[in-house]
């Protein structure tokens, strides 16, 4: 006789659902923090940092900083596809709105590690590459590192939180992510 499992769910969480609306909650707090950082972090760099009187450049830099943080909302769910691709090998799903863009797989169950991984990526992927830019850039060319990095840190907050989410569930647990919506769901056996 073959053993098969059937899975129930354990946790769900719709980022978009009227019950967490934390998409709007989540992506005000980063608009916030990162408008207050940038504008810190680059009049910090401006006095300490410039010994030279490249103002009209530093805001036109700024200008492009600023616009490489739209380009980095579609490089984020292309780094997340990216890691489907190399967990499962299998194409995910990449949607863009008016408030929220996700990537999801929702054919394809993840272990938590896999998801955590997932998750991570572009976050990761992009601190490990923007930070360098930040320190061993020109002072002049600053922004165009230090606005997105800002736009990646405070924009993958939904990312983590949805991680910690998802890793109190049972060790045992297959996570389900469609994106802005993601499932845990433990098996039970049956004959």
């Amino acid at each position: 006789m073959r053993e098969y499992f059937v899975y129930r769910p354990v946790i769900k969480l719709d980022m978009l659902g009227n019950k967490h609306k934390l998409v709007n909650k989540l992506n005000s707090a980063a608009l916030i923090i990162i408008i207050a950082l940038g504008a810190v972090g680059l009049i910090l760099n401006c006095v300490f940092r410039m010994r030279h009187g490249f103002v009209g450049m530093y805001l036109v830099y700024s200008l492009v900083g600023a616009a490489l943080c739209v380009a980095y909302i579609y490089l984020h769910e292309l780094a997340h596809a990216f890691a489907v691709v190399v967990i499962k090998r299998r194409k995910p799903n990449i949607k863009f709105g008016k408030l929220v863009a996700s990537c999801g797989c929702p054919s394809v169950a993840f272990s938590k590690v896999q998801y955590v991984f997932v998750a991570s990526f572009p976050f990761a992927y992009y601190c490990a590459l923007l930070i360098p830019l930040c320190v061993f850039l020109p002072p002049l060319y600053f922004p165009m590192s230090f606005l997105p990095l800002c736009y990646n840190v405070f924009g993958s907050m939904g990312d983590m939180y949805m991680m910690r989410v998802m890793l109190r569930a049972p060790k045992e647990s297959i996570i389900i992510d469609k994106g802005t919506e993601v499932g845990a769901f433990v098996p039970i056996k049956q004959r």
